[in-house]
């Protein structure tokens, strides 16, 4: 990009400063006022004008010159760190040079000799365009945020040093094995090479401080932050406890999530063990939970993939597109900042994308044996600093919070050092399925679905991952791990198609690996359109991943449109009209969440707040509420629902609550599902200053989708990065991100995709036909990994 479209985009972007627009929009309206009296009155008016401009805006700069300094501060922040070509870079390590180009979509395309060369360039443009990012993730993880974030971050500090990351990412990076080794060590020195190069992040200026050098021990404790974002269900462990101790083994097996795919039947005496109170925020409705959607579908042309990551939005976008080749390769596809391993991507040859597990890989155990107590200090920006008292039992933090009396420790598969092994980035060098699956049975690693495919057509969905042995059917604590050999796996099925949505689409025998599975809705939908299809072509699958369809509300729905046949016809109609979909536009559908919300609430809550005599704080939180709640309304027995009304006269109550909710929380009448879900992106620095977002984040907007179509979507969680992937010399290699690739605001890909994220559709208007092209040189130190 050409240094003056630099400057107009840096230009453009400060005047959402507000003090610049407030004081600039005043200014220039005084101007052309002044202008209007000098030319159509006597001159000494202009002169009034401007005086009384003049003043104006002295009185707004000194009364809010405290916010005014600040928001100079990051101005100067922004604009001594915008990004210009880097020219060329010496980065320590290289073997030779690397020919690095911007590409019109912001994504760098690396050259190398070598693989090694490759990752060291990957590391240099990760560090430049998101070097604030990944110092934050660390921080994060490593518990140290509150060093220059201050106290906000102190509770966030106090859980993830109690967590102990830092320590087995330590122990882990003695354990490498020799290629993650070197993968890791050459990311560094180009991380290292960038912040050397450009200085520190806008966001690390404005903080005042400089982040220190990048290390092996840093990527593996992103590693271990996003698995713990993954797979830590220590509330619903607990939550299962205590409903195992409150109820009956019927009663609990019947409202306890059974992901071996057995529906327990509705227990004879469940009425005897409604209550006739209740507190309604016993029953937690529809939190997200991170996920992904991914699909393979074989045809004539070779098979396709599809890739959508689900996780929480923000901004910068939490994946950034990787492009970079080596002799014999060109490996494209979404990598985490911090991590250089591709989720899901192509290496031209294999095409493979990833989904949560959902893994069952924690156990809350009784704590004994030698237990030592650690004490920490966390350094609070600008107070005193905190202390932080943890106690272990070996490698397993006891939990400050007791279980039914009893003091606890967490075992997880995290603390166990395999469990970031890295294996799984050998992905990046096979040829075909085959090879891939013997890479991932030798791998351990983060809990994850994998589903992988190559130029011959054949096809694989694998369990992959530190995955404890549990035989099926069996409750209690784990012993062991699976051997790769014992995880499951889908190879070439004869439908041609694979599908993975969270669900419990492996099987679950003799081993059971899933805990509160998703209750397949969304692949469910999935496989029918896939099936039902074939084109395979890139605008088809693109829709795919768009899909709306809402099938879990229809039952919700048919109750609806009965109860209020004969009380309400304008609603029954409204709602019967409804066309299953979760359109931004759909008055119904907004209605019909919030009617699944307040039945299970209302039905489920009189059995399981008992649990809360045994724990004050328990919650139910597990995602396959609607399986007990449809089977009590299915019965239609007056017995076991609440204030033993009928079932219409409840339907129909939580309709008229429903709709009087949404109008409490729209001020419309009858709102439509886009009020509610109107989704955005926020950049961290704006929740620290608040008058930063118009610079900053992305605005919400109303948004389709919802947690159980294909289309994820609702506020604050959605798609981080989807991908349509095939193999092959002519593949495709297809990419929609909500933010753009630059991490900074003044950049003009800092959110030039999201207009194409959230349409589905190419994005508009005319790219930059010139790009930045550089080359990355060795050192005179030489190299040290050849």
């Amino acid at each position: 990009m050409s240094q003056c479209v630099v400057h107009r985009v840096r230009y453009r972007r400060l005047w959402r400063l507000p003090s610049v627009k407030a004081i600039g929009t005043a200014a220039i309206a005084a101007a052309i006022a002044a202008l209007a009296s000098a030319l159509f009155a006597p001159l000494w008016t202009g002169g009034v004008v401007l005086v009384v401009a003049a003043a104006g805006i002295a009185v707004y700069v000194g009364t809010r010159r405290d916010r005014i300094a600040i928001e100079i501060r990051m101005a100067r922040a922004l604009t001594g760190s915008a990004g210009r070509c880097s020219g060329d870079v010496a980065v320590p390590g290289l073997s030779a040079e690397v020919r690095a180009v911007s590409m019109p979509d912001g994504v760098t395309r690396i050259d190398a000799d070598s693989w090694l060369d490759a990752v060291r360039a990957l590391g240099y443009v990760m560090g430049r365009d998101r070097g604030f990012q990944m110092d934050l993730l660390r921080r994060t993880a490593s518990g140290r945020l509150a060093e220059v974030w201050g106290r906000t971050a102190l509770p966030s500090d106090r859980r993830y040093r109690a967590l102990g990351l830092t320590r087995v990412a330590d122990l882990a990076a003695e354990s490498l094995a020799t290629p993650e080794r070197e993968l890791l060590t050459a990311f560094s020195a180009g991380v290292d090479a960038a912040w050397s190069s450009h200085g520190a992040p806008f966001e690390c200026r404005f903080l005042s401080y400089r982040p220190r050098p990048w290390t092996v021990q840093d990527s593996l404790v992103i590693a271990l932050y996003l698995f713990h974002g993954l797979s830590w269900n220590e509330r619903a462990k607990r939550a299962e406890a205590v409903v195992r101790r409150a109820l009956p083994d019927d009663a609990a097996c019947f409202f306890l999530p059974d992901d071996a795919g057995a529906r327990p039947p509705l227990p004879a005496d469940l009425a005897r063990l409604r209550s006739s109170t209740a507190d309604a925020d016993v029953i937690e409705v529809d939190s997200a939970v991170p996920g992904s959607n991914c699909w393979v579908k074989g045809g004539q042309d070779g098979p396709v993939l599809a890739c959508d990551l689900h996780l929480a939005l923000a901004m910068p976008n939490l994946l950034y597109e990787v492009d970079m080749s080596w002799p014999g390769t060109r490996l494209r596809g979404l990598a985490a900042p911090g991590l250089p391993a591709v989720l899901t991507g192509t290496n031209g040859r294999v095409v493979w994308g990833v989904t949560n597990l959902t893994a069952d890989v924690l156990d809350l155990v009784t704590a004994g044996g030698d237990l030592v107590t650690d004490t920490e200090r966390i350094r609070v920006r600008g107070r005193e600093d905190a202390v932080v008292d943890q106690t272990w039992d070996g490698t397993m933090p006891v939990s400050a919070e007791p279980l039914l009396g009893e003091k606890i420790a967490v075992r997880w598969a995290g603390h166990d050092v395999r469990g970031c092994d890295l294996r799984f980035q050998r992905l990046a060098h096979v040829s075909t399925v085959e090879q891939g699956i013997m890479v991932l049975d030798d791998a351990d690693g983060i809990a994850l679905n994998v589903l992988l495919a190559d130029e011959s057509g054949r096809m694989a969905h694998l369990a992959t991952g530190l995955l404890p042995r549990r035989p099926a059917g069996e409750q209690g604590v784990a012993h062991g791990h699976l051997a790769g050999s014992q995880r499951p796996k889908l190879v070439d099925p004869e439908s041609g198609i694979l599908v993975s949505a969270n669900d419990a689409a492996l099987p679950e025998h003799p081993f059971r690996i899933g805990y509160d599975l998703d209750p397949g809705h969304r692949a469910r939908r999935a496989r029918q359109v896939l099936t039902e299809t074939k084109d395979t072509g890139l605008a088809a699958l693109r829709a795919l991943q768009h899909d709306l369809a809402a099938d879990v509300y229809l039952p919700y729905r048919d109750f609806a449109v009965s109860a209020l046949a004969d009380r309400d016809a304008a609603t029954a109609d409204l709602l019967g009209q409804w066309d299953g979909r979760a359109d931004a536009g759909s008055r119904a559908f907004a209605i019909l969440v919030r009617l699944r919300e307040l039945l299970a609430q209302r039905v489920l809550a009189p059995y399981l707040s008992v649990c809360r005599d045994h724990d004050p704080g328990f919650q139910y939180p597990f995602r396959s509420f609607d399986r007990p709640l449809l089977a009590i309304l299915a019965a239609g027995d007056r017995a076991l629902l609440p204030a033993d009304v009928t079932r219409d006269d409840l339907v129909a109550g939580c309709v008229a609550q429903a709709m009087a909710d949404l109008r409490g929380r729209t001020g419309t009448s009858q709102p439509s599902w886009g009020q509610l879900n109107s989704v955005g992106l926020a950049h961290p620095l704006s929740g620290l200053a608040p008058w930063s977002a118009p610079l900053l984040d992305i605005a919400p907007k109303p948004e389709p989708g919802c947690l159980y179509s294909v289309r994820t979507c609702v506020p604050g969680f959605a798609a981080v990065g989807r991908a349509v992937l095939s193999p092959g010399a002519g593949g495709v290699a297809a990419f929609e991100t909500p933010g753009g690739q630059s991490g900074h605001p003044l950049s003009a890909r800092y959110g030039d995709r999201h207009s194409q994220w959230s349409s589905g559709s190419p994005r508009a208007g005319r790219q930059s036909r010139t790009g930045c092209a550089f080359a990355l040189r060795p050192t005179n130190a030489g190299s040290e990994d050849q």
